[in-house]
C-alpha cells in the first residue's frame, strides 16, 4: 500500500509533466523558457542545483542554470560526440557536490541537450537510476522538453525565415510531427509530409482545403479550435485531443503567423502524437 507522502511525490511529479508537455504553447521568450526547463529538471528531481546543456556547434554547453551561477559553468564544453555511457556516467561539469545525474535530452534519436542535477546530499538521485517508474517518468519529462525545445527551434526558423517551397521542403519534410500553415480562414496554405502520410492523402489535395476538414472530418471548426483561440488572443494556445477522425491522442500547438508588417496572417499549427505517451503515463499513475 503506497504512503501519503509517495502520493503527494506521485502528483508532484504528474504535476511537473503537465507542466513541460505545455511548455510550448506558452508564450514566452527564449530565455524564459530555458529558465523554465532548468527549474522543472532542478524541481522535479529535487536537486540543489540544476544546469541547462544544449547543442551548439556539436558541442553540448551551459545555456542555463537554477542553484549556481551560470557565470561558474558557461566555459563547460562537452562534445556531443561523447559517448552516451560516459555522458551518463560521468560529472559533465566540475561543481562541488555530493551527488549528480545527467539526463540526456534526445529528439529523432538525436542527442540535442542534457539536463545536470547536483546535490548535497549523497545517492540524492539513487531512485531515479534504480525504481524503473521513477526512471519511467524522468524519460517522459526530458522527452517532453525535448520536444518543446524542438517546438520553439521550429517557431523561431518559421518566423524569422520567408521559406521557398524547396525551404520547406527541405527543413520540415524530415519531421514526424505534422506541421501546418493555416490562414485567417482555416484554410492550409502549407504541410508536411508527415500531414499527406498521415491522412493517406496527396499534399495537393491538402493545401487550400479547411483544416477542421482534412483534420477532424468535420463542417466546422472544434470549439476549443486552437487555431482560432490563437487568433482571437494573438498568443499560442494548445489542447489535447482524442479524435477516433485523427485515431488516437494529440497534443496540437497554434502559434500566430504575423507578416513583416506585424500583422495577424495565420497560425503555425504543431500537430504531436502523443497516444503512446499518455497510455504510459497512465500505467504508471495505476
Amino acid at each position: 500500500m503506497s504512503s501519503v507522502s509517495d502520493e503527494k511525490r506521485l502528483y508532484h511529479r504528474i504535476k511537473i509533466l503537465s507542466d513541460a508537455f505545455l511548455l510550448s504553447s506558452r508564450a514566452m521568450d527564449y530565455k524564459s523558457f530555458l529558465r523554465s526547463i532548468t527549474r522543472h529538471f532542478k524541481i522535479f528531481t529535487g536537486a540543489d542545483a540544476s544546469v541547462l546543456l544544449l547543442n551548439h556547434d556539436d558541442n553540448l554547453e551551459p545555456v542555463c542554470s537554477a542553484g549556481i551561477p551560470l557565470s561558474k559553468v558557461k566555459d563547460a564544453c562537452l562534445p556531443r560526440s561523447t559517448r552516451l555511457k560516459d555522458i551518463m556516467t560521468r560529472p559533465v561539469i566540475d561543481v562541488r557536490y555530493t551527488s549528480f545525474m545527467n539526463t540526456p535530452i534526445i529528439h529523432n534519436r538525436k542527442l540535442i541537450g542534457l539536463s545536470a542535477v547536483f546535490s548535497i546530499t549523497p545517492e540524492k538521485f539513487h531512485t531515479f537510476e534504480h525504481d524503473k517508474y521513477e526512471g519511467l517518468l524522468l524519460t517522459m519529462l526530458a522527452s517532453y522538453i525535448a520536444e518543446s525545445i524542438e517546438n520553439a527551434n521550429l517557431v523561431n526558423t518559421l518566423k524569422s525565415l520567408e521559406l521557398s517551397k524547396s525551404e520547406w521542403e527541405s527543413v520540415f519534410d524530415s519531421l514526424d510531427d505534422l506541421i501546418s500553415i493555416h490562414d485567417l480562414d482555416f484554410t492550409i496554405l502549407r504541410a508536411n509530409k508527415a500531414v499527406a502520410k498521415k491522412f493517406n492523402m496527396d499534399i495537393k489535395s491538402i493545401i487550400g482545403k479547411k483544416c477542421y476538414k482534412i483534420f477532424h472530418g468535420t463542417e466546422e471548426p472544434w470549439k476549443k479550435c486552437p487555431h482560432r483561440n490563437s487568433m482571437e488572443t494573438k498568443k499560442a494556445c494548445a489542447e489535447e485531443i482524442e479524435d477516433p477522425h485523427m485515431c488516437g491522442i494529440f497534443h496540437i500547438t497554434s502559434f500566430p503567423y504575423f507578416n513583416t508588417a506585424g500583422k495577424l496572417i495565420g497560425s503555425i499549427q504543431v500537430t504531436k502524437d502523443i497516444t503512446v505517451q499518455k497510455k504510459l503515463l497512465g500505467q504508471t499513475v495505476q
